[in-house]
């Protein structure tokens, strides 16, 4: 049985996550290192102090990768759960961890190593999506895998959408794997490296929309960087517009790439690539949310 154990995160899914570990087995001593990201649109910083409080839980401010090291190979705790957390952990620390360093990485692994992966894979219009279970490594997100989750018809989904399905199906199935886990009854599957694709991490500056796509994969470029995330984006006299709602437009419409085709009330029509078209609903200027028919106003706007 494990006795000690460290959580590392400070995201929404990972507070459920941990929840769920902390509520299968209470017996075990936990720590939570909490990176103080309040920079972070969605950190739940605060939520892990007030949960940490409740259960009389331990949890310490990690500041840097080499106190998250350190505190490791002066505790040296049997286990440690990472999830939603971004930089890299040292090759002494997971080698300084008994039973191994495990996390959550939000693709079906071997595909989709690296950053962003959710974002990806809803840009390439996955159908099925999934996130996995498993061991780090000194390599990029190629260890075993305990286990894996997978939500079907995921190609019309937002970020947000894809998120919650993958943290409700993880939610549900953790408690069991985790009290299996703990009585050392586990079943590990190599990953198949000649399967591996890899992603790059995204900044919001990617965000920036490529009129020239067509309406499908601006479509899924939108939805798949939504809310929370900081939103794709579209400039207009130097100033950044984001799209908070939109659509298809099913028609077969030709213009210029990036121009506004038509204004129907308070949506606007955009054309894109290969004679196809976006109506954009609302959007965001200024930090106020108003209708796209108020920024987009005149049919001669060509956006870049």
């Amino acid at each position: 049985m494990i006795t000690s154990a460290v959580f590392l995160g400070s995201k929404k899914f990972g507070l459920s996550l941990f929840k769920a570990l902390y509520e299968a087995d209470p017996t075990i001593s936990w720590t939570i290192l909490c990176p103080p990201d309040l920079n972070d649109m969605r950190t739940c910083f605060s939520e892990f102090q007030d949960y940490a409080k409740l259960e009389d839980i331990d949890l310490l401010i990690a500041n840097s990768p080499a106190m998250i090291e350190q505190y490791v190979l002066d505790n040296k705790p049997e286990v440690m759960v990472v999830c939603g957390y971004y930089r890299i952990l040292s090759g002494r620390l997971i080698e300084n961890v008994k039973l191994g360093v495990w996390g959550i990485h939000n693709s079906l692994l071997p595909k989709y190593r690296g950053g962003s992966p959710l974002v990806w894979q809803l840009i390439n219009r996955e159908k099925v999506i999934g996130s996995s279970f498993f061991k780090f490594t000194n390599g990029m997100d190629d260890g075993v895998i305990l286990d894996q989750v997978k939500i079907e018809n995921a190609e019309k989904m937002t970020i947000g959408e894809a998120s919650d399905s993958v943290e409700r199906a993880w939610i549900s199935k953790i408690p069991e794997i985790w009290v299996n886990f703990c009585k050392g009854d586990i079943h590990l599957t190599e990953q198949n490296h000649t399967e591996a694709s890899y992603c790059a991490l995204r900044q919001e500056a990617d965000g920036l929309i490529d009129w020239k796509l067509n309406a499908t994969d601006i479509d899924a470029f939108i939805r798949a960087q939504d809310a929370p995330y900081p939103r794709a984006f579209f400039t207009l006299n130097e100033k950044v517009v984001k799209i908070v709602s939109h659509s298809i437009d099913s028609r077969e419409i030709y213009g210029t790439c990036g121009q506004v085709f038509q204004i129907i009330e308070k949506s606007v029509v955009i054309c894109c690539g290969g004679g196809t078209a976006i109506q954009v609903s609302k959007v965001l200027s200024d930090g106020s949310i108003v209708d796209a028919s108020e920024i987009l106003n005149s049919i001669k706007i060509r956006l870049r």
